[in-house]
């Protein structure tokens, strides 16, 4: 039912065509697929920038999982903290739903001292099949051997609330999914940018470490990238001690 990871302290694939939300962009979305169309939405000089101390993540199942399935999975991680107290085991840090995929949200406190949902990130949370353009454009930008078998996860959306935005939510949750993308044995992340061109997403993503993967943009589903540009960065199993992961 689970997929148990640890996070240190300090999937496949995508082949269809995985678009990004940027934080400044408007959302029409029913699902969680809103179209990219903006700017920059962290790395801003801004005295009102969030840190990982000022956030709960929440690890929860994808959008489309039945009530009875959610309701089996809390069952089911009650019992294993349960497990972790009696037997005075250490509760893992994170837990992921076998399944392929997982809905990271982001929750901070208002003025009322109660917590509000700000943000909303889906992933795949499986090492991919290994795939000769991952060996080749691992090798062009980062001078990894060929005879390295590589994984990667993807990024399937992000949004941030347009009240919330350019205060680092979407930095600092890639450095979240990026740590899980690590623990579950993946080597790098990628993800498809839509920002019908302006380039603006594309240089945040830039900024954030990603760079571009042009040998990727078929295996993403997007050839000529109709659907967007294709970015991929490497995974850190490493990640701040104040930052808080809820599971279920």
């Amino acid at each position: 039912m689970y997929d148990t990871i640890t996070v240190t302290l300090a999937g496949s694939t995508r082949s269809s065509s995985s678009r990004i939300d940027s934080n400044d962009d408007k959302s029409n979305n029913e699902n969680d697929t809103a179209t990219s169309k903006s700017t920059d939405n962290s790395n801003n000089n801004n005295n009102n920038n969030l840190t990982h101390k000022d956030i709960v993540w929440k690890l929860r199942p994808p959008a489309g999982t039945s009530f009875l399935k959610r309701l089996w999975l809390r069952l089911a991680a009650t019992m294993i903290r349960f497990d972790c107290f009696l037997f005075r085991k250490k509760t893992p840090t994170v837990l992921c739903p076998k399944g392929g995929q997982a809905l990271l949200e982001a929750h901070i406190r208002n003025s009322q001292n109660k917590l509000v949902k700000v943000g909303r990130f889906g992933f795949t949370t499986e090492r991919g099949k290994p795939a000769q353009q991952i060996q080749d454009t691992a090798h062009d930008i980062y001078n990894i051997p060929n005879n390295i078998i590589l994984g990667v996860a993807a990024i399937i959306y992000m949004f941030v609330e347009p009240k919330y935005r350019k205060r680092d939510i979407g930095k600092l949750a890639l450095e979240v999914i990026g740590c899980i993308h690590s623990i579950q044995g993946c080597d790098f992340t990628v993800l498809v940018v839509d920002d019908d061109g302006s380039g603006k997403l594309v240089d945040w993503y830039t900024k954030n470490m990603f760079t571009k993967a042009p040998k990727l943009q078929h295996l993403m589903g997007s050839p000529n990238e109709i659907h967007g540009v294709t970015m991929i960065a490497p995974t850190n199993s490493r990640i701040q001690k104040d930052c808080r992961i809820r599971w279920w």
